[in-house]
């Protein structure tokens, strides 16, 4: 199974690593994402795809649209409380501005998702240990769509 990274995606159309907030660069990391993912499955690979703000129907459609028509797409939705993403964020020395408090608190206060009636697994990472949440993903993952 690979991963591609949607935020690393960006980065890479951002060699001048700015803030993450250019809404139509973000469009456009999804729609590379959707490509890479594309050629990784018609290679018969696995794909799992990563962040990248996927939090409504448009933004899904610019990545699936990229798809193999016959692909899979499954949705995994993991939530967790903002003190615990704030004590990870801090932790974490690859992260940047989430680990200011009113960063954070604002995208906690405005991140909503629409995904119209899709079927989503739905997890909280904040009482379910790493082990359990990659367990529960893994077998939604391998049911029949």
């Amino acid at each position: 199974m690979l991963v591609v990274l949607v935020d690393l995606v960006y980065e890479m159309l951002d060699p001048r690593r700015r803030p993450k907030s250019d809404q139509q660069l973000w469009a456009e990391a999804r729609r590379v994402a959707g490509r890479m993912a594309g050629v990784l499955l018609r290679e018969g690979r696995s794909v799992v795809v990563e962040g990248g703000d996927f939090s409504t129907e448009v933004e899904l459609a610019e990545f699936e649209n990229e798809l193999p028509a016959d692909a899979a797409v499954r949705l995994v939705r993991l939530d967790v409380d903002f003190e615990t993403a704030l004590r990870r964020a801090r932790a974490d020395d690859s992260r940047g501005v989430s680990k200011d408090a009113a960063v954070l608190s604002r995208h906690y206060a405005e991140f909503r998702i629409d995904w119209g009636d899709r079927d989503v697994l739905k997890l909280d990472t904040g009482s379910a240990s790493l082990a359990e949440t990659a367990s529960s993903v893994v077998g939604w993952l391998t049911l029949a769509p």
